[in-house]
């Protein structure tokens, strides 16, 4: 893992502090974003639609066919298109659904949902409880 550079690292590199702030500002935003990213059942809707659409598909097929199923969430901020960076990143990561083997990579660039997936199973105790599902709380399937 990199080490954390300090302020006085940035004012060795030649930055100033007005840029150091702007990076930190914007990492932090960033963190906030993928909090509120896996907090939310918007990786339920993504999988549900994932399961409509031919198998196997493209991350530009799966952003588009989400975009229209929830347009408010997966668009681009002031413009009528899908967002790819957030279905990618509901995808991949260390606690995304490639990762807990919900969607599976078939080559690069491909994939498709298991068919044994279990969507009520899925669903189930978190979100009765909070009235949505969350990604943390799946576990991770077998592949």
């Amino acid at each position: 893992m990199a080490d954390e550079r300090t302020l006085w690292d940035h004012v060795d590199a030649g930055e100033s502090k007005a840029a150091f702030r702007e990076k930190v500002d914007k990492a932090e935003a960033r963190q906030q974003t993928f909090r509120r990213l896996r907090g939310s059942g918007h990786w339920l809707t993504l999988l549900r639609v994932a399961r409509t659409i031919p198998q196997p598909f493209t991350l530009n097929d799966i952003s588009v066919a989400v975009w229209k199923a929830c347009p408010e969430f997966f668009g681009m901020k002031g413009y009528s298109y899908p967002d790819n960076h957030k279905v990618h990143f509901i995808l991949y990561g260390q606690r995304g659904l490639i990762a807990k083997g919900l969607i599976r990579r078939i080559q690069q660039g491909l994939f498709r949902v298991p068919e044994d997936l279990d969507m009520d199973a899925l669903a189930g105790s978190d979100e009765k409880r909070t009235g949505h599902a969350r990604m943390e709380s799946v576990p991770h399937s077998p592949r």
